[in-house]
């Protein structure tokens, strides 16, 4: 069971590389949220036929991992910018339509679809747990840790 789940860890780690996912931490990041999404997406398959919250939690999840997958994407490019200028519009640019976007899609599902928007919302939150467990893994895999005294400030 271990030799199958490094191979599929493996080989998402190389699909993601050739995807353009170059860098080491940002290639986690998305590997894990593809890893979550497609959990949650399994978990509420068999619901959402029955229940229109567990079709709105894996909407919400894919809406997320689609957001950040094209983020950590952009992410990794925009470093590669000469001009500030250009990368800051770049930037803007991106982010205001993703953010339209995402906007749009969130409006029609609520409206012309009947998703429910706790649910939803539970779903785009997937992004901050990837965050929160691989920022608690990092921390603690690291060799130094910091230890507060209260004399910091």
């Amino acid at each position: 069971m271990a030799t199958l789940m490094r191979n599929l860890k493996d080989g998402l780690e190389r699909w993601l590389f050739r995807r353009g996912y170059v860098h080491p931490e940002v290639r986690e990041l998305v590997r894990n949220q593809v890893v979550l999404t497609a959990l949650v997406c399994a978990a509420c398959l068999p619901f959402s036929a029955v229940s229109t919250a567990a079709w709105s939690l894996a909407a919400g999840t894919l809406i997320i991992s689609l957001n950040f997958c094209s983020l950590a994407k952009f992410g990794q490019q925009i470093t590669g910018y000469g001009n500030k200028r250009e990368a800051i519009a770049a930037v803007l640019v991106r982010f205001y339509f993703r953010l339209a976007l995402t906007g749009f899609v969130l409006f029609g599902l609520i409206v012309w679809f009947g998703a429910s928007p706790l649910p939803l919302l539970a779903g785009i939150t997937t992004v901050v747990v990837n965050f929160l467990v691989w920022g608690v893994a990092r921390h603690a895999g690291s060799k130094t840790h910091q230890t507060l005294t209260g004399k910091e400030a």
